[in-house]
């Protein structure tokens, strides 16, 4: 620890490695107060499977422990010296530390400053939200950089009425248009709602799912691979291309989001469907308090674009959430233009480099 960093005294605490099964219960008994359901432990035990295979990582639950109890659970996966936070991947949006139950501020403020002074190594500790107790209780003066990125949330209508005349006047437009643009073209639209607990996934229509979700992947990725022929020559980038058609596709339909979306009770699908066509869907996680949808994946048909199948997705669902406990619709990482559009705010999560 550089000696410009005063080391605290902290009686009666100590900083442990628990193995991340040994924590289940005690895990569990502090989600009750996450906002996210990212660090759920049955979530994050996907993220945990995926780098039983990676010989270069290695996940140490880090546990600030006073007495018997545990006050503090910090999440980290090693890479050579460096810690990062365990749910730091691809396709889990938030990574955060969990609390006992009860803690007031200043003593989860004092586990973090014990945290940090104990610890040894690089920490480069991302996708922390915003009013985060971990987040705050970091000493400005440890912090060697920190970059936001932007994530959006759509509050839920308490009236679906109320809802459109909130948004702007070309937000408004924009979505009455593309109602009248199916009505005029005799498209009718449905939108489903699939949940483990009243209408269980069907398998195909999963797998149609995730057809549409690789194709837009995929055409997303041709527009870059052939944006510059001079890059390697027209036969490496077919290469590069095919090569992504093949493993990438494989790999978007077998790592952790989507086995977890696929598996876990508070997974909800909405699927906006034309006859036995996907237009549009988007796949989340409900909190355990029922007041967060939190949205990892979304994703159109392109031969709908004209229609804005997006936006429709969006308004659909909020009008099926309004009445609900839902509070907020979350559609997490990525500021495109259409979220805010739908009334979408936007908060940050911070990338730290800790000295």
């Amino acid at each position: 620890m550089p000696t410009r960093f005063p080391r605290y005294t902290f009686a009666g605490m100590e900083l442990v490695f628990i193995r991340f099964k040994a924590l289940e219960s005690v895990w569990k008994g502090m989600e009750g107060a996450a906002r996210w359901p990212f660090v759920y432990w049955d979530y994050l035990r996907y993220i945990v499977r995926d780098g039983r295979w990676n010989p270069f990582t290695h996940d140490r639950m880090a546990c600030v422990r006073e007495g018997t109890s545990i006050r503090m659970i910090v999440p980290l996966r090693r890479y050579g010296r460096t810690w990062r936070m365990l749910g730091d991947e691809p396709g889990c949006d938030i990574a955060d530390a969990l609390f006992q139950p009860g803690l007031d501020p200043e003593k989860a403020g004092t586990c973090v400053r014990f945290f940090l002074d104990r610890m040894e190594g690089r920490l480069k500790l991302g996708r922390i939200p915003d009013g985060s107790l971990f987040l705050e209780a970091i000493p400005r003066e440890r912090i060697h950089s920190d970059k936001t990125v932007v994530y959006v949330n759509i509050p839920v209508p308490k009236r679906w009425d109320d809802y459109l005349p909130s948004l702007s006047t070309n937000a408004r437009q924009n979505v009455r248009k593309a109602y009248h643009r199916m009505e005029k073209d005799g498209i009718a639209y449905r939108l489903e709602l699939y949940a483990p607990l009243c209408k269980p996934l069907p398998g195909k229509v999963w797998k149609q799912m995730m057809r549409t979700y690789c194709r837009r992947r995929i055409g997303k990725y041709r527009k870059g691979v052939f944006s510059d022929e001079t890059k390697g020559g027209i036969v490496i980038q077919t290469l590069k291309y095919l090569h992504y058609v093949t493993l990438k596709c494989l790999w978007f339909c077998t790592k952790h989001d989507a086995r977890s979306l696929r598996k876990e009770p508070n997974a909800l699908h909405f699927v906006l469907w034309d006859g036995d066509r996907i237009m549009a869907f988007m796949s989340g996680f409900l909190t355990d308090d029922k007041a967060t949808y939190s949205v990892p994946r979304i994703a159109i048909n392109d031969g709908y674009r004209f229609y804005s199948p997006g936006c429709i997705l969006v308004a659909e669902t909020l009008k099926c959430l309004t009445g609900s406990l839902v509070r907020n619709l979350d559609l997490s990482r990525g500021d495109e233009p259409y979220k805010f559009k739908m009334g979408g705010v936007e908060y940050h999560t911070h990338d730290l480099v800790l000295r």
